[in-house]
């Protein structure tokens, strides 16, 4: 399903994030090309890269992601003038943005998973995924993925879904949807910019129900059962467990998480 690049940048007009789309029918990695034009191109801020397919998508720590026609698979660019703790609310912000589109177009809740997981119920519909370079204090880029689940649907992939399932239609045209989520994540990054943390932050715990709820988490193989108490600065998990401990866990961490989140 080709891109009409015609009409997405029209629907985008006046956004940072798409002014320059490099559209590919198949490629290895959104994300991976992503980072190299970030480190080659000075001027590639804003620049979006979308592929039909990834032969070698990727998420969280090299796991691979299954990318088939019909999905949608794009990487952003942002690399202006911003701190290094500024990462992590990028993240935040995509994940916002495609849950706010899924809400809006489909009146269907997307909800976050901590950290990059964006489920319908309690089947993970899409992921967010970050790469970043920093020099001291300051970004040097931040390059954000998304994969999203669109018309294709994973085969034997325990616990995944695809939004068409949740649907009437008989098919999601890629262009609205994706030039939804970049509208609403330039929204985002403008938030950010101002240094409005806490208004990007407390609508992501609104979209992450499992903040204040019971979890169990294998984190390096050991289970921990507690309570999912908050995210601190870093985007990494408060845990405190049934012990009275109080864990902080990182998304580079070996962990995941087993909750019963929403019911429907």
């Amino acid at each position: 399903m080709t891109l009409d690049l015609a009409h997405l940048r029209a629907a985008i007009s006046g956004c940072v994030f798409g002014r320059e789309i490099r559209s590919y029918t198949a490629i290895s990695s959104t994300q991976d090309y992503a980072i190299s034009v970030a480190e080659t191109d000075l001027c590639s801020h804003g620049t979006v890269i979308v592929s039909d397919s990834q032969l070698f998508g990727r998420g969280r720590r090299g796991r691979k992601w299954i990318s088939p026609p019909g999905g949608l698979w794009f990487s952003v660019i942002a690399k202006q003038d911003m701190k290094a703790s500024s990462c992590i609310f990028l993240s935040y912000a995509m994940s916002l943005a495609v849950c706010e589109t899924i809400a809006k177009n489909f009146h269907i809740e997307g909800y976050i998973k901590w950290p990059n997981d964006i489920l319908i119920k309690t089947k993970k519909v899409a992921g967010i995924l970050i790469s970043s370079a920093v020099r001291g204090m300051d970004l040097e880029y931040c390059v954000v993925g998304a994969g999203i689940n669109l018309n294709s649907r994973p085969k034997g992939l325990k616990g995944s879904t695809s939004l068409i399932d949740h649907t009437k239609q008989s098919s999601i045209r890629l262009e609205p949807f994706l030039a939804s989520v970049l509208i609403l994540f330039n929204h985002y990054y403008g938030e950010i910019k101002a240094e409005n943390w806490g208004l990007v932050t407390n609508r992501w715990k609104f979209r992450c129900p499992m903040m204040g709820k019971r979890v169990k988490v294998l984190l390096n193989g050991v289970q921990l059962d507690g309570l999912a108490s908050d995210i601190d600065s870093n985007g990494s998990l408060i845990l405190i467990t049934t012990g009275g401990e109080k864990v902080i866990i990182s998304d580079t961490q070996n962990v995941s998480i087993e909750n019963q989140i929403i019911k429907q």
